[in-house]
Protein backbone atom coordinates (compact mmCIF):
# COMPACT_ATOMS: atom_id res chain seq x y z
CA UNK A 1 0.00 0.00 0.00
CA UNK A 2 1.46 3.73 -1.06
CA UNK A 3 -0.08 6.88 -2.19
CA UNK A 4 0.89 9.07 -5.11
CA UNK A 5 -0.40 12.61 -4.93
CA UNK A 6 -2.50 14.41 -7.53
CA UNK A 7 -1.96 17.88 -9.69
CA UNK A 8 -4.48 19.05 -6.55
CA UNK A 9 -2.71 17.42 -3.63
CA UNK A 10 -5.10 14.35 -3.58
CA UNK A 11 -3.71 11.63 -2.41
CA UNK A 12 -4.45 7.94 -4.53
CA UNK A 13 -4.35 5.21 -3.26
CA UNK A 14 -2.32 2.29 -5.05
CA UNK A 15 -0.68 -1.17 -4.48
CA UNK A 16 1.83 -2.99 -6.82
CA UNK A 17 2.61 -6.84 -6.84
CA UNK A 18 5.16 -9.10 -9.07
CA UNK A 19 7.71 -6.41 -9.70
CA UNK A 20 10.39 -7.60 -11.83
CA UNK A 21 12.60 -6.20 -14.81
CA UNK A 22 11.20 -6.91 -18.60
CA UNK A 23 7.81 -7.19 -17.03
CA UNK A 24 4.53 -5.99 -18.77
CA UNK A 25 1.79 -3.93 -16.26
CA UNK A 26 -1.46 -4.91 -16.04
CA UNK A 27 -3.72 -1.97 -14.24
CA UNK A 28 -6.50 -3.09 -12.53
CA UNK A 29 -9.23 -0.59 -11.63
CA UNK A 30 -12.65 -0.50 -9.24
CA UNK A 31 -16.09 0.63 -10.06
CA UNK A 32 -17.97 3.27 -8.79
CA UNK A 33 -18.76 3.26 -4.67
CA UNK A 34 -16.09 -0.15 -4.95
CA UNK A 35 -12.43 -0.25 -3.77
CA UNK A 36 -9.40 -2.50 -4.02
CA UNK A 37 -9.86 -3.69 -0.80
CA UNK A 38 -12.91 -5.65 -2.06
CA UNK A 39 -12.32 -5.63 -5.79
CA UNK A 40 -9.73 -7.77 -7.84
CA UNK A 41 -7.90 -9.47 -4.39
CA UNK A 42 -8.70 -13.18 -6.23
CA UNK A 43 -6.94 -11.79 -9.31
CA UNK A 44 -4.05 -10.64 -8.04
CA UNK A 45 -1.45 -13.51 -7.12
CA UNK A 46 -2.55 -15.68 -10.34
CA UNK A 47 -1.81 -12.39 -12.41
CA UNK A 48 1.03 -11.26 -10.58
CA UNK A 49 2.67 -14.45 -11.77
CA UNK A 50 3.33 -12.89 -15.06
CA UNK A 51 3.00 -9.84 -14.83
CA UNK A 52 3.53 -6.64 -12.96
CA UNK A 53 0.16 -5.72 -11.15
CA UNK A 54 -0.99 -1.95 -10.39
CA UNK A 55 -4.23 -1.55 -8.51
CA UNK A 56 -5.37 2.17 -7.73
CA UNK A 57 -8.58 3.43 -5.53
CA UNK A 58 -10.48 6.13 -7.38
CA UNK A 59 -10.31 9.56 -5.81
CA UNK A 60 -13.33 9.56 -3.28
CA UNK A 61 -12.99 5.83 -2.54
CA UNK A 62 -11.24 3.51 -0.21
CA UNK A 63 -8.37 5.26 0.85
CA UNK A 64 -7.97 7.89 -1.67
CA UNK A 65 -9.11 10.88 -1.31
CA UNK A 66 -10.53 13.99 -2.90
CA UNK A 67 -9.48 17.29 -2.50
CA UNK A 68 -12.36 18.14 -5.34
CA UNK A 69 -15.75 18.86 -4.41
CA UNK A 70 -17.09 16.10 -7.21
CA UNK A 71 -16.26 12.83 -9.51
CA UNK A 72 -15.30 14.23 -12.80
CA UNK A 73 -14.04 12.09 -14.91
CA UNK A 74 -11.25 14.09 -16.81
CA UNK A 75 -9.68 14.53 -13.60
CA UNK A 76 -10.39 10.74 -12.54
CA UNK A 77 -8.52 10.46 -15.84
CA UNK A 78 -5.47 12.23 -15.06
CA UNK A 79 -5.15 10.60 -11.85
CA UNK A 80 -5.09 7.20 -13.61
CA UNK A 81 -2.76 8.74 -15.93
CA UNK A 82 -0.52 10.51 -13.34
CA UNK A 83 0.02 7.11 -11.52
CA UNK A 84 1.01 5.67 -14.76
CA UNK A 85 3.31 8.25 -15.03
CA UNK A 86 4.51 8.56 -11.38
CA UNK A 87 5.43 4.65 -11.98
CA UNK A 88 7.01 5.07 -15.22
CA UNK A 89 4.85 2.92 -16.89
CA UNK A 90 4.48 3.66 -20.45
CA UNK A 91 2.63 0.73 -21.81
CA UNK A 92 -0.47 -1.26 -20.31
CA UNK A 93 -2.49 -3.60 -20.08
CA UNK A 94 -6.29 -2.39 -18.50
CA UNK A 95 -8.29 -4.46 -16.53
CA UNK A 96 -11.50 -2.19 -15.40
CA UNK A 97 -14.84 -3.34 -13.43
CA UNK A 98 -17.85 -1.41 -13.94
CA UNK A 99 -16.79 2.31 -13.87
CA UNK A 100 -13.06 1.13 -13.89
CA UNK A 101 -13.49 -0.25 -17.47
CA UNK A 102 -14.90 3.23 -18.19
CA UNK A 103 -11.90 4.72 -17.10
CA UNK A 104 -9.81 2.60 -19.51
CA UNK A 105 -11.35 3.22 -22.71
CA UNK A 106 -11.14 6.89 -21.67
CA UNK A 107 -7.71 6.08 -21.33
CA UNK A 108 -7.45 4.06 -24.61
CA UNK A 109 -8.99 7.11 -26.29
CA UNK A 110 -6.33 9.53 -24.64
CA UNK A 111 -3.14 8.07 -25.19
CA UNK A 112 -3.69 4.78 -27.76
CA UNK A 113 -0.17 4.17 -27.67
CA UNK A 114 -0.18 3.70 -23.67
CA UNK A 115 -2.84 1.23 -23.54
CA UNK A 116 -1.84 -1.78 -25.35
CA UNK A 117 -5.28 -3.97 -24.26
CA UNK A 118 -8.47 -3.14 -22.73
CA UNK A 119 -10.71 -5.81 -20.36
CA UNK A 120 -13.94 -4.16 -19.48
CA UNK A 121 -15.97 -5.99 -17.18
CA UNK A 122 -19.34 -4.64 -16.48
CA UNK A 123 -19.44 -1.37 -17.45
CA UNK A 124 -22.47 0.32 -18.67
CA UNK A 125 -21.62 2.38 -21.35
CA UNK A 126 -24.91 3.41 -22.77
CA UNK A 127 -26.32 6.16 -20.15
CA UNK A 128 -29.67 6.99 -21.39
CA UNK A 129 -31.10 10.36 -19.93
CA UNK A 130 -33.62 7.58 -18.62
CA UNK A 131 -30.96 5.36 -17.55
CA UNK A 132 -29.72 7.98 -15.66
CA UNK A 133 -32.40 9.27 -13.68
CA UNK A 134 -33.14 5.04 -12.42
CA UNK A 135 -29.49 5.00 -11.31
CA UNK A 136 -30.21 8.37 -9.16
CA UNK A 137 -32.87 7.16 -7.76
CA UNK A 138 -31.01 4.42 -6.34
CA UNK A 139 -27.61 6.34 -5.10
CA UNK A 140 -29.72 8.30 -2.41
CA UNK A 141 -27.29 7.48 0.58
CA UNK A 142 -30.85 7.95 2.95
CA UNK A 143 -32.56 4.71 0.97
CA UNK A 144 -29.41 3.21 0.63
CA UNK A 145 -29.39 2.56 4.67
CA UNK A 146 -32.66 2.27 4.79
CA UNK A 147 -33.62 -0.52 2.10
CA UNK A 148 -30.18 -1.94 1.93
CA UNK A 149 -28.43 -1.83 5.04
CA UNK A 150 -26.07 -4.08 4.48
CA UNK A 151 -24.75 -2.67 1.57
CA UNK A 152 -24.86 0.67 3.51
CA UNK A 153 -22.61 -0.88 6.14
CA UNK A 154 -20.50 -2.34 3.67
CA UNK A 155 -20.13 1.19 2.30
CA UNK A 156 -18.82 2.19 5.48
CA UNK A 157 -16.24 -0.09 6.12
CA UNK A 158 -14.66 0.51 2.42
CA UNK A 159 -15.19 4.12 2.57
CA UNK A 160 -15.38 5.57 5.81
CA UNK A 161 -18.24 6.30 7.92
CA UNK A 162 -17.64 10.27 7.84
CA UNK A 163 -17.51 9.95 3.56
CA UNK A 164 -19.90 7.20 2.28
CA UNK A 165 -23.04 9.45 1.96
CA UNK A 166 -21.22 12.39 0.24
CA UNK A 167 -19.56 9.41 -2.32
CA UNK A 168 -22.91 8.34 -2.96
CA UNK A 169 -24.34 11.72 -3.88
CA UNK A 170 -20.79 12.75 -6.07
CA UNK A 171 -21.69 9.42 -7.77
CA UNK A 172 -24.98 10.52 -9.02
CA UNK A 173 -23.99 13.36 -10.29
CA UNK A 174 -21.08 11.48 -11.90
CA UNK A 175 -23.63 9.48 -13.86
CA UNK A 176 -25.89 12.85 -14.89
CA UNK A 177 -23.05 13.66 -16.03
CA UNK A 178 -21.93 10.55 -18.23
CA UNK A 179 -25.57 10.52 -19.79
CA UNK A 180 -25.01 14.48 -21.15
CA UNK A 181 -21.62 14.58 -21.66
CA UNK A 182 -20.11 10.77 -21.81
CA UNK A 183 -17.96 8.83 -24.22
CA UNK A 184 -20.07 9.40 -28.06
CA UNK A 185 -20.57 5.85 -30.18
CA UNK A 186 -17.97 8.10 -32.91
CA UNK A 187 -15.58 8.61 -29.84
CA UNK A 188 -15.60 4.87 -29.21
CA UNK A 189 -15.00 3.82 -32.04
CA UNK A 190 -11.84 5.55 -32.26
CA UNK A 191 -10.66 3.00 -29.81
CA UNK A 192 -7.17 1.24 -31.51
CA UNK A 193 -6.58 -1.37 -28.89
CA UNK A 194 -7.83 -4.95 -28.77
CA UNK A 195 -10.51 -4.77 -26.10
CA UNK A 196 -12.58 -7.41 -24.78
CA UNK A 197 -16.50 -6.74 -23.16
CA UNK A 198 -16.92 -8.97 -20.54
CA UNK A 199 -20.32 -9.26 -18.68
CA UNK A 200 -22.30 -11.49 -16.81
CA UNK A 201 -25.22 -12.76 -18.17
CA UNK A 202 -27.61 -12.15 -14.90
CA UNK A 203 -25.83 -8.59 -14.54
CA UNK A 204 -29.21 -6.36 -13.70
CA UNK A 205 -27.25 -2.83 -14.56
CA UNK A 206 -25.73 -3.70 -18.16
CA UNK A 207 -28.04 -5.21 -20.81
CA UNK A 208 -26.34 -8.10 -22.62
CA UNK A 209 -27.45 -6.42 -26.09
CA UNK A 210 -25.64 -3.33 -25.07
CA UNK A 211 -22.77 -5.26 -24.21
CA UNK A 212 -23.14 -6.42 -27.68
CA UNK A 213 -23.43 -3.06 -29.48
CA UNK A 214 -19.90 -1.93 -27.89
CA UNK A 215 -17.90 -4.96 -28.55
CA UNK A 216 -19.24 -4.67 -32.12
CA UNK A 217 -18.31 -0.84 -32.22
CA UNK A 218 -14.55 -1.10 -31.54
CA UNK A 219 -12.41 -1.84 -34.16
CA UNK A 220 -10.47 -4.47 -32.12
CA UNK A 221 -13.27 -5.66 -29.90
CA UNK A 222 -15.12 -9.08 -28.94
CA UNK A 223 -17.69 -9.83 -26.35
CA UNK A 224 -17.53 -12.67 -23.09
CA UNK A 225 -20.33 -13.58 -21.49
CA UNK A 226 -20.32 -15.22 -17.66
CA UNK A 227 -22.52 -17.75 -17.05
CA UNK A 228 -24.67 -17.37 -13.54
CA UNK A 229 -22.59 -13.87 -12.72
CA UNK A 230 -24.87 -10.73 -11.57
CA UNK A 231 -23.50 -7.11 -11.58
CA UNK A 232 -21.72 -6.83 -8.39
CA UNK A 233 -18.13 -8.35 -8.49
CA UNK A 234 -18.49 -10.33 -5.65
CA UNK A 235 -20.68 -12.35 -7.69
CA UNK A 236 -17.82 -13.04 -10.52
CA UNK A 237 -15.79 -16.69 -10.27
CA UNK A 238 -11.75 -16.59 -11.26
CA UNK A 239 -12.53 -19.05 -13.48
CA UNK A 240 -13.54 -18.65 -16.60
CA UNK A 241 -12.66 -15.05 -16.40
CA UNK A 242 -9.14 -15.43 -15.33
CA UNK A 243 -7.65 -17.71 -17.61
CA UNK A 244 -9.45 -15.34 -20.26
CA UNK A 245 -7.99 -12.01 -18.77
CA UNK A 246 -4.46 -14.15 -19.03
CA UNK A 247 -5.18 -15.60 -22.69
CA UNK A 248 -5.99 -12.10 -23.85
CA UNK A 249 -3.00 -10.16 -22.29
CA UNK A 250 -0.56 -12.70 -23.72
CA UNK A 251 -1.87 -13.08 -26.36
CA UNK A 252 -4.08 -10.22 -28.30
CA UNK A 253 -1.02 -8.69 -29.78
CA UNK A 254 0.14 -11.72 -31.44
Amino acid sequence: MANWTASDGTLINFETYGNGPGRETILLLPGLLGSISQQWRNFIKPLSADFCVVLMDLRGHGRSENKAPNLQPDRMLEDVSGLLDFLEVSRVHIGGYDYGGYLGLMLALNEHRRVMTLFMHATKFYWTREAALKMREQLDPDKMAQNVPAYADQLVQEHGGRRWRELVRQSADLVSYLAQKGITENMAAQAQCPAIISLGDRDEIVPLAEAQRLSRLLPRGGLLVLPGVRHPFHSIRPIPMLPMMQYFYKNALQ
